[in-house]
C-alpha cells in the first residue's frame, strides 16, 4: 500500500547503541559500591525522556548520590559514549524523504539528540522529528504514538512505523499504526519494497 508517512525510530535503528557501555563508563568514574545498579534504575527513568529530568539536574545527581567524579564537560562525553551514528541508515533515510513523507519519532533527550545531531553534520535536524523531550511522551505508551499523530496530523493507519524494540511496535499497532520491528537495512529495504515504496537509488560510483 502507499503510506502517508514512513516514521523512524532513532536509537537501535539509525543510532544504534549499547547501554552497558553506557553504565559502565558512568559507574567506572563512581565512588558509591551501588553506582552500577543506580545507573540501572535510572536508566528506566521515563522523566529522561519526557524532559521533565533535565540532563545537567542527572548530572546533579550522580555527583550527590553515587560520588561521580566528572565534570559537566567529562559527563556530556559519557553521557553519548554508546552511539554511533549509522550512516548507511541516515542515507536511506534521506533518500526516502526524497519521495516520502519521513519522520522521526524517538525517545531521547536533548543531550543525545545534540551530539548525534553534530555527528551528521546537522543531516538529522533537516529531517521531521518528533522527541520525547520535546513532546512530553515516551514510547512503549500508546497515548505518545496518538500524540504524534495529532502532532503531525497523520491518520495512524495510512503511517508505518519501523522500532527495533517490539514493546514499542506493539504499542503503535495499538495506537493504528501499521509497524515493523528493525532486524537491519537490508531486510527494511525488502519490506520497504514488498510495499511499493519508492525512493531514488545511490549512484554507483564509476571505476577508476
Amino acid at each position: 500500500m502507499a503510506y502517508d508517512a514512513l516514521i523512524f525510530d532513532l536509537g537501535g535503528v539509525i543510532v544504534p547503541h549499547d547501554n552497558a557501555v553506557l553504565r559502565d563508563r558512568l559507574a567506572s568514574r563512581c565512588s558509591a559500591p551501588h553506582a552500577a545498579d543506580w545507573l540501572i534504575d535510572a536508566e528506566g527513568d521515563e522523566r529522561i525522556g519526557t524532559g521533565e529530568l533535565t540532563i545537567p539536574e542527572l548530572h546533579r545527581r550522580l555527583v550527590e548520590e553515587i560520588g561521580y567524579g566528572g565534570d559537566w564537560a567529562t559527563f556530556a562525553n559519557d553521557w553519548c559514549s554508546h552511539l554511533k551514528l549509522d550512516h548507511a541508515m541516515l542515507d536511506l533515510v534521506e533518500r526516502l524523504a526524497a519521495a516520502n513523507r519521513v519522520m522521526l519519532f524517538s525517545n531521547t533527550n536533548q543531550a543525545h539528540w545534540d551530539s548525534q545531531v553534530a555527528a551528521s553534520d546537522g543531516r538529522l535536524a533537516r529531517l521531521e522529528a518528533y522527541l520525547s523531550h520535546e513532546i512530553g511522551a515516551v514510547k512503549p505508551h500508546v497515548a505518545a504514538f496518538e500524540l504524534v499523530a495529532r502532532l503531525a496530523a497523520v491518520e495512524p493507519g495510512r503511517c508505518l512505523f519501523i522500532d527495533d524494540r517490539l514493546d514499542n511496535v506493539e504499542a503503535a499497532r495499538e495506537a493504528g499504526f501499521h509497524a515493523e520491528l528493525f532486524v537491519g537495512q537490508a531486510a527494511l529495504e525488502a519490506r520497504l519494497r514488498a510495499a511499493a515504496v519508492e525512493w531514488p537509488q545511490p549512484i554507483p560510483m564509476e571505476s577508476a
